[in-house]
């Protein structure tokens, strides 16, 4: 089964729905709406336009999951609008609050002027019922002025919304500028231009011209600027349609070489701004040539003269010249265009309108529902673990408290001026280490072998003229004083006593002393502590 494309038709310059057109493969059926301009009525017809999407859909879908899809949601030109930009104003929330500044900031009382600025008189005059969107610089040649598409999409909005609301799920919400781009342009590999690619490594703009013959009130030639299907600008012209002279077949438009030289001035101006241009020109439509209205009694009748294939081909040539001008005959153009969608011949290029297709539906609403019970199931678990986490603290504190309640009663028990200490622990560290101490094996001071040292003096005082006149033995020091007949023999006696070996005494210093012809000389020494002492 083929997809469904829904054509929306709306009227009062994009405000209000007119009615709706429902392609498929093998389908093509129409909806019309009341011509009444009451918000209830629209509103009305907004859910009436919905019901009959979705009875139109489970009548020729068996799959279920087929009649709660609708492929594309495109919407007419009527209303909408190109125009050029600064660069440096190429931002959507710039834009709207330029267009609605203008309209909003001025005193109805004032003598002054109303002053508009550049944007806004480009854009119609709805300043709240607006969506811009900027359009591809890339296909514009560098620092040109940036192209944006100012879309009324009321209609547009409703619909999508009551479509979502009864479970109907539009994969793609497009206009008509770029449903036009991405079929009849050469460049973008569709099937039925195969054959006239042009091979070429920089794929030239294509300018596509069709033609809306709707009713008499909205008849328009659409025309888009595309390169490989994308949508670089576009914009629309009135026309004049006749009745069929078949009853029952739609009106006609004709084309005037006047239409074609309105096309070709808007060109002039867009080529000027974004500096480029189309190389390749694709007319779609079988515009009527003379037709004469059927005349009323007594009056002569009408005949409307129209511009035939050639002759559309010759002007286009004449007023763009240098472009190759292809002519496809089709009686229903934007028929055709949205067929082609339905059957899969839409290729890569159409896109999606930004504000209406990310506009939040039943998925986004149950997706924000399940976000907010998982929210809500995180939150729970963060309150048991909370409670869990406090339970334990209180447990951890009454459990800490006792402890400290025991420690107390121990201290007190052993030495109540523990109590008041800063850090007990320090105190009974000192304490303990003072016990140690305290009760450790008594050890005896090592003694010293002076018996040993006094033979081994004996040796050294015990020559002819060497008078000992005392000897103290202490257990740091030794102190021996000698009376000797001159001071070279003191002298030579200190150097015999530190020339000792394995004494176990350090001389140190000999203090001579006159004393009654002789000299008193006093030797000191200190005893050598061993490893063992």
């Amino acid at each position: 089964m083929s997809d469904r494309v829904c054509y929306i038709q709306r009227a009062d310059r994009g405000a209000a729905l007119r009615g709706l057109r429902l392609i498929g493969a093998h389908t093509d059926d129409t909806w019309q709406a009341g011509t009444s301009a009451d918000p209830s009525l629209i509103a009305e017809s907004i859910t009436q336009s919905a019901r009959w999407i979705q009875e139109r859909l489970s009548a020729n879908n068996t799959k279920s999951s087929e009649s709660r899809t609708l492929s594309v949601l495109c919407l007419d030109s009527d209303g909408a609008v190109c125009s050029w930009i600064k660069p440096e104003d190429a931002d959507v929330s710039l834009l709207d609050a330029a267009i609605t500044g203008d309209h909003s900031d001025h005193d109805p009382d004032s003598l002054e002027p109303q002053q508009h600025s550049g944007i806004s008189e480009r854009f119609p005059q709805l300043p709240l019922e607006l969506s811009f969107e900027l359009l591809d610089e890339s296909e514009t040649s560098t620092g040109s002025r940036r192209a944006v598409m100012a879309l009324p999409d009321v209609p547009g909005r409703l619909l999508k919304d009551e479509l979502d609301a009864i479970g109907i799920r539009v994969d793609c919400v497009t206009s008509i500028w770029h449903a036009l781009a991405s079929i009849w342009d050469p460049g973008a590999g569709n099937a039925a231009h195969s054959a006239q690619r042009i091979v070429s490594s920089d794929a030239p703009i294509a300018a596509t011209i069709a033609i809306d013959a709707g009713d008499s009130n909205n008849a328009r030639l659409i025309w888009t600027w595309s390169r490989e299907g994308k949508f670089i600008t576009g914009g629309s012209s009135r026309i004049q349609t006749i009745a069929s002279e078949h009853p029952g077949e739609a009106r006609r438009a004709f084309i005037r070489s006047e239409d074609i030289a309105r096309v070709c001035s808007d060109w002039l101006g867009w080529s000027s701004q974004l500096g480029v241009s189309p190389s390749r020109v694709v007319f779609v439509g079988n515009p009527a040539q003379l037709v004469i209205d059927p005349s009323e009694e007594g009056q002569a009748p009408n005949a409307h003269q129209g511009l035939t294939p050639g002759e559309i081909g010759a002007a286009l040539s004449q007023a763009w010249p240098d472009a190759t001008i292809d002519l496809i005959e089709h009686d229903d153009p934007i028929g055709e265009t949205l067929l082609k969608i339905a059957t899969g011949q839409r290729g890569q290029n159409l896109i999606s309108l930004s504000n209406l297709g990310n506009r939040p539906g039943r998925a986004h609403r149950s997706m924000y529902r399940w976000a907010g019970l998982a929210l809500v199931a995180v939150a729970a678990a963060v309150m048991l673990l909370s409670y869990q986490l406090f339970t334990q603290a209180g447990q951890i504190k009454s459990r800490t408290s006792s402890i400290e309640n025991d420690r107390l009663t121990a201290i007190n028990d052993f030495d109540p001026e523990l109590v008041r200490s800063f850090i007990p622990a320090n105190d009974l560290d000192k304490r303990l280490a003072a016990m140690r101490r305290n009760q450790g094996p008594i050890r005896s001071a090592s003694t010293k072998p002076i018996l040993e040292e006094l033979e081994t003096l004996s040796y050294v005082f015990g020559i002819p003229g060497v008078e000992i006149q005392s000897i103290k033995l202490g257990t740091t020091a030794v102190t021996v004083t000698l009376r000797v007949d001159d001071i070279a023999q003191a002298e030579q006696i200190n150097q015999s006593l530190a020339a000792i070996k394995g004494s176990h005494l350090r001389w140190r210093n000999m203090s001579p002393k006159n004393q009654g012809g002789k000299i008193a000389a006093t030797f000191t020494a200190r005893w050598v502590t061993g490893a063992g002492s």
